[in-house]
Order: structure tokens, then C-alpha cells, then sequence
């Protein structure tokens, strides 16, 4: 069976090290130094307690897991699979702590990548490690799981996302890896580059506008409010959906064939009773989202994370490909100003990806062949 290797110590990281755990794996888990205090409970106890809600194909329990640890070498030295679980932001961090540690043969796993995640990952990599073999990246286009901890050693989740696509980078290589991964996720999709894994992650669509049209009610302290379930109202998701066409189109320019947001979330979800014939009907009743409670503050990855990884890209991609986008501008301006920060100023430009004056085809093909 495949050794794995966390990295990370948030909600995402925990699920995926614990559900992993008591499937059998052989897990290790890292978050890095200075952040103790997230493993600190798990630390000490050699395991983390795993509680499901709703129907999902995980089971709850204690899960034993090998290594605990803030110690990168230690924890990604054998493993066979590396799965880096953090926000968009933190990848960097993690790509040059372990730059000289992770070896060619390992296959790291950003989840998710957001846009362009492996891409960044690589050109750290690459000016680190000048003459040595990078590693095989992969792409998922979304975490698979949600959910939030309870503590330093405890965490729950309520949703489980079925028919996610993952992509490689460099893409030619999926058909080597794929096997692999669906041995671990056996309901993984391929698609067809880390384009389409980065352009297919609704995060970048939906968190910014919602919390951006809810932001009165972010602001009174005393709101506790369901973020799908009563922030996406019917104007709201009209927003979101239009936001969704200019996703859209820039695939299609990219001859990649996307599909909506509202499918997306059904083809995830269906199973836990996801349905609906417009975006709002579907998230505002889908089930996976009965405990996902609004952001308290702006200064939230909702802003921080999608609107720098995921719209801003999506933004540069549309101006190299004529495309328009005004509704993706504007919810980059709003943010912009509700965070009283500039978030172009943090936004994975194209030329921190290394692409910076590339055509189309010149795109579609260094993610193919890749560094």
C-alpha cells in the first residue's frame, strides 16, 4: 500500500490524514514550524479524532497515525505520495521549505492547486534545485473534502466530493499516475491539463461574490449566517452565474470544454441529494452545506485565497485571450477595497507561473510538456 505524506495542519489537512488513517494507509502528517499549536493535541496523542456528518463514504474514528511532526524531512522521507493541503498562499512556503528534500520519484498532490499552483511549485523547484529531476505534480480542481477542526486534534466533515478531476503537471504524464490515484480516491476523473483543473475550482467563482453581496451582514458582528444556504440569495447566484460565463468562455478559448458551476456542484454532490435547475437552487439546498456558517471577517481566505489564486488569474488569462470580464473585475475591485488591500499586488500574476508573454498555443503546450 502507498505511504503518504500530509503537509499541512489545517481542516483539509486533517481530514485528509485522518480519513486516509483509518482506510489503512500509512500516513504522515507535517505543518511547519512556528504553527505548532494546530497539531499540538494530535501531537500528543499519536492520532486525530475524525467525526462525519451526513451520509458520506468515510467512517468516524481514532486515527493512529505514523508521524506527527513539524519536521519536513522526516515526515516526506519515504513517502510515495506527498499530499500538500493548504491554502493557495502557503504553497510557496512549502515549496521552498522542501524544495531540496522531495525527491523525483515522489508524486506531490496539491489540494487544490487553485490556478497554476503546480506550475509555481515547479519554478520554485526548478530555480532551487538547478540540475536535479522535479518531481511529477498533481492538480486536484477542488479540496475533496469539507469540513472544519474543533481543535489541535479533532476535526469533521460533512462533505465529500465524488467525480473530482485531477490533472498532472506536465499533463502527458496522467495515464502513469492516474492508477495511482484512484487507488487512494478510486472516484477521481482525469481532465485534460491543469487549466481546466484551475479554471474548474468553484472557490474562484462563488466564495468572493457572496461574501462580497452579504458584506452588511458580515459586518454586524451579531449575524450568524448559513454562507450558501441563506447568503446566495436568487440575485446572488444571478451574479455568480454570470461570473461563471466569463469562466466559461475563457475555456472555451482555450478549446477546454468546461461545464458550469451548478453541474459541477451537482456531479460533486448528487449523491448527498445535490439538485436543482439553477445555481441557486442547488446551493441553497444541498445538503453537504447544512453546517457552513458565513466568514465573521474579510480578512478570510474567501477574499485572500480566491480572489488572488483564482480570480485574478482567471482576469489575466481573459485579457491574453481577449476575452472580457467585467464581472470578475468588479469583484476583485470590491474585495479590493472590503479587505483595504490590494489583492493584484498578491495575486499569482502569469509571471510568477513563468508564463509571463505566452500565445495560447505556447500555453497549451508548456502544460503539457511541462518546465
Amino acid at each position: 500500500m502507498l505511504k503518504i505524506g500530509v503537509l499541512g495542519g489545517g481542516n483539509g489537512a486533517f481530514i485528509t490524514a485522518a480519513d486516509l488513517a483509518l482506510r489503512g494507509f500509512d500516513v504522515n502528517i507535517c505543518e511547519a514550524p512556528g504553527f505548532e499549536r494546530n497539531i499540538a493535541l494530535a501531537k500528543e496523542k499519536g492520532k486525530i479524532k475524525l467525526e462525519v456528518r451526513g451520509n458520506l463514504p468515510i467512517k468516524s474514528g481514532f486515527a493512529k497515525i505514523n508521524k506527527i511532526t513539524t519536521d519536513i524531512k522526516e515526515a516526506v522521507k519515504d513517502r510515495d505520495i506527498i499530499f500538500v493541503v493548504v491554502p493557495a498562499f502557503a504553497q510557496k512556503i512549502f515549496a521552498e521549505w522542501g524544495a531540496e528534500i522531495f525527491s523525483p520519484e515522489q508524486i506531490i498532490v496539491l489540494e487544490p492547486g487553485n490556478f497554476g499552483g503546480s506550475l509555481e511549485f515547479a519554478e520554485i523547484l526548478k530555480k532551487k534545485c538547478v540540475n536535479k529531476k522535479l518531481p511529477i505534480f498533481v492538480e486536484f480542481e477542488c479540496m475533496i473534502y469539507s469540513g472544519f477542526k474543533n481543535d489541535s486534534g479533532s476535526v469533521w466533515v460533512s462533505g465529500y466530493k465524488k467525480n473530482l478531476k485531477v490533472a498532472t503537471y506536465p499533463g502527458e504524464f496522467i495515464n502513469e499516475i492516474f492508477p495511482k490515484l484512484i487507488s487512494i480516491y478510486p472516484d477521481l476523473e482525469k481532465a485534460s491539463n491543469v487549466l481546466e483543473t484551475g479554471l474548474s475550482n468553484t472557490n474562484a467563482t462563488l466564495h468572493a461574490p457572496i461574501l462580497a453581496l452579504n458584506s452588511g451582514w458580515v459586518e454586524h458582528k451579531d449575524k450568524n449566517f448559513l454562507f450558501y444556504w441563506e447568503g446566495c440569495s436568487p440575485a446572488v447566484a444571478r451574479v455568480a452565474e454570470k461570473i461563471d460565463l466569463e469562466r466559461l468562455l475563457i475555456g472555451k478559448e482555450l478549446g477546454i470544454n468546461l461545464i458550469s458551476t451548478k453541474d459541477i456542484i451537482i456531479k460533486w454532490y448528487e449523491y448527498q441529494g445535490a439538485k436543482g435547475n439553477t445555481l441557486y437552487e442547488v446551493l441553497s439546498k444541498n445538503p453537504a452545506y447544512e453546517w457552513d456558517y458565513a466568514p465573521k471577517t474579510f480578512q478570510h481566505r474567501f477574499f485572500l485565497e480566491d480572489v488572488p489564486y483564482g480570480m485574478i488569474p482567471m482576469e489575466n488569462l481573459g485579457k491574453i485571450l481577449k476575452v472580457k470580464t467585467p464581472l470578475i473585475t468588479a469583484i476583485i475591485e470590491i474585495a479590493s477595497r472590503l479587505t483595504n488591500q490590494d489583492l493584484r499586488s498578491e495575486g499569482r500574476d502569469l509571471r510568477s507561473l513563468g508564463l509571463q508573454d505566452v500565445c495560447k498555443e505556447k500555453l497549451l503546450e508548456r502544460v503539457r510538456i511541462g518546465v
